[in-house]
């Protein structure tokens, strides 16, 4: 009878150790995965010069931060390498094969490039490197830390003694690096698939699904200089649908929100061009509250539209977020980046400031351009060390960051007609310019009482030959010298 006991109960510690079925599994180890959120470009040939391949291709970390620690124990030890995996029990290790690792450089022969032209003939096959560290990362949600978390580029020296790689959860890095790879083709279009190359898929867990993506790649030649040299199509593979775990809040404190402020209008005058007069101004938008205005935008699939949201601190710790808007790619010249359409407003009014005149200046790159009041508490003084810069980013851009400062204004001096207001033939007499920021009231802020801001302006003289008489404001005569204003008692 114990023998029978003891043989059952073994039986059932047996069983009992094997995996139950409808009973929790480990999380799954921080991985990578390959998309493209682009389902074709164009690439630009100059005389003989081989186009380079450097956009839209990504490196996604899944489950968490993908991290490689690359060291060696002492000088006379060969550079090992082991992937480190976090997670809320502890740190384990996982050692990587010396052959895959290339010194401090980053991983050699990472992917594998293939090149079918029309007719379906492989024309091209070559090996990629690939650095984690890219510089061109971007965020896929919000679940990951704000600011990079690893450093930037994979290099060392001959006494270096360790380096980190890695991509942050729910952030991406350019496959390509910002010097991309050679595409030394005729002129045509071609299916181009780029792989992780299957030693790599082993070692990190990586699908055959998540390895692998193709895009269609078209070689123009041209003789002249073209402004726009990377071209973007509809999305063949969806950008990634990361979870967003940040709650959206849709009455934040007041007391942990910036406050927008306009400033009245400054470097004001009357341009003669051949299709009128034209009334210019300088127009300031800045940030005092009790934080900086940080906006993000997260790109929609196969379309150049990204969906704005607000994100609310309390002291650094990222508390929730709002949606507030947009951000559309703008390709006409001079601007070819990403815009914020919601942030300030232009009008020029008359006597009885009614308006006359609406600036079609509508969307904005937002940036530190002006310190304002750098004595507030918590202000930033140094906008390079915040971690937050302002990036207005590229076409293939799948997130962006657009910061201001607490303590800082953006300024933008509208001289293009139509961004400045038409006076041909307005009749001479007073006018108002209104700067207004926060015009249809999207983003969070402690106070909209301060939101306009009028400037009165005399307008003088006959078509051709206008001039514009600026009082000073509150005794500030901001038209002396540009940058050095004199106070008038």
């Amino acid at each position: 009878m114990k023998k029978k006991t003891a043989a059952a109960a073994a039986a059932l510690a047996l069983i009992m150790a094997l995996p139950q079925v409808g009973t929790a599994q480990e999380a799954p180890d921080p991985t990578l995965r390959l998309f493209s959120p682009d389902s074709e470009v164009k690439l630009i040939r100059y005389g003989s010069r081989a186009p380079r391949l450097e956009r839209g291709i990504w490196v996604e970390a899944e489950n968490g931060a993908f991290e490689i620690q690359v060291r060696r124990p002492d000088y006379s030890q060969p550079i090992e390498a082991q992937q480190v995996i976090r997670s809320d029990a502890g740190v384990t290790t996982r050692p990587i094969p010396p052959s895959l690792v290339s010194g401090w450089w980053g991983f050699d022969g990472f992917f594998t490039m293939e090149a079918r032209d029309a007719s379906d003939a492989v024309v091209l096959q070559k090996a990629v490197s690939f650095c984690p560290n890219g510089e061109d990362r971007q965020r896929t949600g919000d679940a990951g830390p704000m600011i990079p978390t690893y450093p930037s580029g994979c290099y060392g020296q001959p006494l270096t003694r360790g380096v980190v790689w890695g991509v942050d959860e729910e952030w991406a890095v350019n496959a390509l690096s910002w010097r991309g790879t050679k595409l030394n083709l005729p002129d045509g279009t071609y299916d181009v698939t780029i792989a992780i190359a299957p030693q790599y898929r082993e070692v990190f867990g990586i699908s055959e699904e998540d390895g692998s993506t193709t895009i269609a790649v078209t070689i123009e030649t041209r003789s002249r200089t073209c402004r726009r040299c990377y071209d973007h199509a509809h999305a063949r593979r969806a950008a990634p649908t990361a979870s967003r775990p940040l709650p959206t809040v849709e009455d934040p404190d007041p007391a942990i929100l910036p406050d927008l402020e306009a400033l009245p209008a400054w470097g004001i005058g009357v341009d003669a061009r051949k299709r009128g007069d034209f009334l210019r101004f300088g127009a300031t938008g800045w940030v005092g509250g009790a934080s900086s205005l940080v906006v993000e935008g997260f790109r929609r699939d196969g379309e150049e539209v990204m969906d704005a949201y607000q994100y609310f601190f309390a002291g650094d710790e990222v508390v929730g977020r709002a949606p507030v808007g947009e951000f559309e790619w703008d390709e006409r010249r001079g601007h070819s980046h990403w815009h914020f359409r919601q942030f300030a407003a232009y009008r020029l009014l008359d006597a009885e400031k009614n308006d006359v005149g609406i600036s079609t200046k509508e969307a904005f790159c937002l940036a530190p351009t002006d310190p304002v009041d750098l004595t507030l508490p918590g202000a930033v003084w140094n906008t390079g060390d915040l971690g937050l810069r302002t990036s207005c980013g590229w076409e293939g851009a799948i997130w962006i960051r657009e910061t201001l400062p607490l303590g800082w204004g953006d300024t933008y001096f509208q001289g293009l007609p139509g961004q400045s207001f038409d006076v041909t033939n307005l009749p001479n007499g007073t006018y108002y310019i209104e700067v207004e920021v926060n015009p249809d009231g999207l983003l969070h802020e402690q106070s909209a009482e301060n939101n306009s801001e009028l400037r009165e302006v005399i307008l003088k003289g006959k078509p051709g030959a206008r001039r514009v008489i600026v009082p000073p404001w509150n005794g500030i005569d901001t038209e002396g010298t540009l940058g050095k204003f004199r106070q008038i008692r």
